[in-house]
């Protein structure tokens, strides 16, 4: 209503510093149906100010709700916000569980020994990873949060001997294009858990597809040594060297990458047929 009123007192204004200037050109007075003869503007200002004295109610309740809607997005938008950073904090927590030190000594509470976490074992460190990162997985549909937290899941999972789950979290990464890196790490995390039980068909059919993919974000270099110890698993040493030879004569020469090739290569070149 303070607004309707602002804007009735602007509009009674300009009509009546229109009805001065027009007062200037002569001293007779004009009537309100010469007025608004004479000047269509001032016929709609006086049209808006009657619109406003009979829907003034109607209008006030308009931007009142326009007001709440307004405060209403600010509110979800801040509200998000928080969830968001909330949900970082606890990926960083998790994160750092993951990669904590175990000490035969740790308490209950990780943190009593310093900021840096430290678990009496392996599988007490996991688990507690494991914990932060299903909540983020399961908690936040589709975001980046959700996938990266599903990632670390799956990797927490493995350690934890839970194959099946690991397998599951780790090829919903995979199939994910929102963060596509992460999605062929994941890739890779699958074709060394396939080798590691013995199925190295899988695990070549894995790397093989990498390795073609153009859009793959992984060094074909790391890929290839990869892909060339299931060869060697499988009695294919001949296939290993000529996909370790293929990897050292692209990219960049004398890289980091490139010495650890010429390193896999000679080891398998000096072992026996």
């Amino acid at each position: 209503m303070i607004a309707c009123a602002q804007l009735k007192g602007v509009i009674f204004l300009m009509v009546i510093s229109g009805s001065k200037r027009k007062g200037t050109v002569g001293t007779n007075k004009l009537t309100r149906k010469e007025i608004l003869a004479e000047d269509p503007v001032h016929e709609a200002m006086v049209r808006l100010i009657e619109f406003f004295q009979t829907q003034g109610r109607t209008i006030g309740i308009v931007i009142a709700a326009a007001a709440v809607l307004s405060v209403g997005i600010y509110g979800g938008l801040q509200y998000l916000g928080n969830r968001e950073m909330q949900a970082q904090e606890r990926l960083g927590k998790g994160i750092e569980f993951f990669h904590a030190q175990v000490a035969p000594d740790a308490t209950n509470d990780p943190f009593a020994k310093g900021p840096a976490p430290v678990f009496k074992s392996d599988t007490e460190k996991y688990q507690a990873a494991a914990k932060e990162f299903s909540s983020l997985a399961s908690g936040y549909g589709y975001s980046k949060v959700s996938i990266v937290a599903r990632y670390y899941l799956g990797l927490a999972q493995l350690q934890l001997g839970q194959k099946k789950e690991a397998g599951q979290n780790l090829e919903s990464v995979a199939g994910n294009s929102r963060i596509r890196t992460l999605g062929y790490l994941a890739k890779k995390v699958l074709a060394r858990d396939e080798a590691s039980t013995g199925n190295y068909k899988g695990a070549k059919e894995i790397l093989d597809g990498m390795i073609k993919d153009p859009q793959c974000s992984i060094p074909k270099e790391d890929l290839s040594i990869e892909l060339s110890r299931v060869l060697v698993a499988q009695g294919k040493r001949d296939e290993a060297i000529k996909v370790l030879r293929d990897a050292s004569s692209q990219g960049v020469a004398m890289s980091a990458l490139k010495q650890q090739v010429a390193a896999e290569l000679d080891k398998i070149q000096k072992t026996n047929p």
